[in-house]
């Protein structure tokens, strides 16, 4: 979960895709009503710790 970027209120994810294996694009609300505002993230693995 991410916080809006305005009004710092959490935002819930809407919608994601897949970009590749290891990169994911996803769409976010912000929960305040009074701000509703829409962004985007990408989200992507940065470390690997333990590979089995």
């Amino acid at each position: 979960m991410f916080h809006c970027p305005f009004c710092k209120t959490s935002a819930h994810s809407r919608t994601s895709r897949y970009l590749s294996d290891n990169v994911k694009q996803r769409y976010h609300q912000c929960m305040n009503i009074e701000c509703s505002a829409t962004f985007r993230t990408l989200e992507s693995i940065d470390g690997l710790f333990v590979h089995r």
